[in-house]
């Protein structure tokens, strides 16, 4: 069964991998601030360098099929 992702909630987000449009880093999903009162959700992407991305939702996109395969399997 698949994972329910609501966009403009931000919900479901947590653990995909996705790309940041502007930098095309690709990384995984740490955490998430859920939308509120018209406020955009705002994830931080978490990057294979350790360091971290933060930004509103549509500044990043779904990973290609490619770009999953090169990003290394969560650990544990």
């Amino acid at each position: 069964m698949a994972k329910s992702k609501v966009a403009a909630t931000g919900s479901g987000y947590i653990g995909e991998i996705m790309v940041h449009k502007i930098s095309r880093e690709v990384g995984v999903v740490e955490s998430v601030l859920e939308a509120q009162a018209g406020w955009p959700p705002e994830i931080t992407l978490k990057l294979k360098d350790g360091s971290l991305k933060k930004g509103k939702l549509s500044d990043f996109r779904e990973a290609s099929r490619e770009q999953k395969k090169q990003f290394p399997p969560p650990e544990g």
